[in-house]
């Protein structure tokens, strides 16, 4: 594969290009999930991981600068009057990085353009990162795992084409059902939180 043959010529620069390039897609909120599978299939599970766990929390970070100075007025506009991210603002404003970690592990929100709307919200930038990092990790290694997996089966992937397909189905299958458990897990307590803070807000009002 053309590609493939370029990347392992280009040794760490192909790393550095295609950090660049996601980097770049992100925070122009492009979709990122056909970027980060084909980073298992070019640079294998693990690094593949990394790479794309590097690229996208300085694409976070970025966006969220741009959120919180130049692009806050737009953002403002954007979101005004939506009550998902009015909740979702004032619970971050009490435990900011309890609720990033936890959005980060479930759907709810676009990772692309929640970058920007956590800059207008009271989380700091260090926590922010963090909870980004630790976050955004399983749902990475799950997407860059199919990428490698497919290598694989194409016959492409040399020595870890030995492996059966269903070696690649089977882990895909657990990867798949520990996500969702995840997510479950992560969902059900944004869910406690939210009505913990409406118990609160209810009390206040009295």
């Amino acid at each position: 594969d053309e590609v493939n043959l370029l990347v392992e010529e280009l040794g760490p620069l192909g790393y550095a290009y295609f950090s660049a390039i996601y980097i770049v897609a992100e925070v122009l909120a492009l979709p990122a999930v056909p970027l980060t599978a084909s980073a298992g299939y070019l640079f294998g599970a693990l690094p593949g991981t990394a790479t794309v766990l590097f690229s996208a929390t300085i694409a976070a970070g970025i966006s969220f600068l741009l959120g919180r100075t130049f692009l806050r007025k737009y953002i403002e506009g954007l979101i005004e009057g939506n009550p998902t991210f009015s909740a979702i603002d004032t619970a971050v404003g009490r435990e900011g990085f309890k609720i990033v970690l936890l959005l980060r592990l479930s759907p709810l929100l676009p990772f692309a353009l929640s970058n920007y709307f956590y800059g207008l919200t009271a989380v700091d930038f260090w926590p922010y990162l963090t909870a980004t990092l630790i976050g955004f990790s399983p749902g990475t290694f799950a997407y860059v795992y199919t990428g490698q997996a497919a290598k694989a089966l194409s016959g492409e992937g040399g020595a870890e084409a030995a492996l059966p397909w269903y070696a690649y189905a089977g882990a895909g299958l657990a990867l798949a059902v520990i996500s969702k458990l995840i997510t479950d897990i992560a969902s059900e307590a944004l869910k406690d939180i939210e009505m913990e803070a409406a118990a609160e807000d209810s009390k206040d009002s009295f």
